[in-house]
């Protein structure tokens, strides 16, 4: 039999871990959505999750500042285009669109501002589809024609928006 002498025996030093990052419940939350539990089918909810989890990796500070996340970042920026076409005269209404293309987040959007306000938003991931279109009513308030459609349904919506 081993004779361990006790007297001599070192002290037992287990280490704290400061290097490896500890998830808390706000972290849980980010990743899992909260919104319409029992709503939507296991698949729907772990593609929810998938999504939240790769946003939320990948625009981590880590991420943004590696090649990857310049690369994309330039990307993005290179498919966004304004065109301003100018008013004909001093009092004429100058007219412009903005075209936004975010290919790594599946959308598309196009706005106009000009004779009113305008916002076509094109979700792929969703296979949703958004139409608002808003005009100054009286000097502090907006009228906001809104529809929003899927393969599934549509809702169509008026509302009166003011500014306080």
């Amino acid at each position: 039999m081993a004779g361990v002498e006790l007297s001599t025996t070192k002290k037992l030093v287990i280490p704290v871990d400061n290097v490896t990052p500890k998830i808390t419940a706000q972290d849980v939350n980010k990743v899992i959505p909260t919104d319409n539990l029992g709503a939507e089918t296991t698949s729907t909810m772990m593609g929810r999750i998938a999504d939240r989890s790769f946003n939320l990796w990948f625009n981590s500070d880590v991420v943004q500042e590696s090649i990857l996340g310049r690369v994309v970042q330039e990307t993005q920026e290179t498919l966004k285009t304004d065109v301003v076409v100018p008013a004909a005269s001093k009092t004429g209404t100058s007219h412009k669109f903005s075209f936004r293309v975010e290919a790594f987040q599946a959308l598309a959007k196009m706005e106009y501002k000009g004779w009113l306000n305008a916002a076509v938003n094109y979700n792929a991931r969703a296979a949703e589809t958004d139409v608002q279109v808003k005009e100054r009513v009286f000097s502090d308030k907006d009228l906001i024609v809104s529809h929003k459609g899927t393969s599934r349904d549509s809702l169509a919506m008026i509302g009166l928006a003011w500014q306080w």
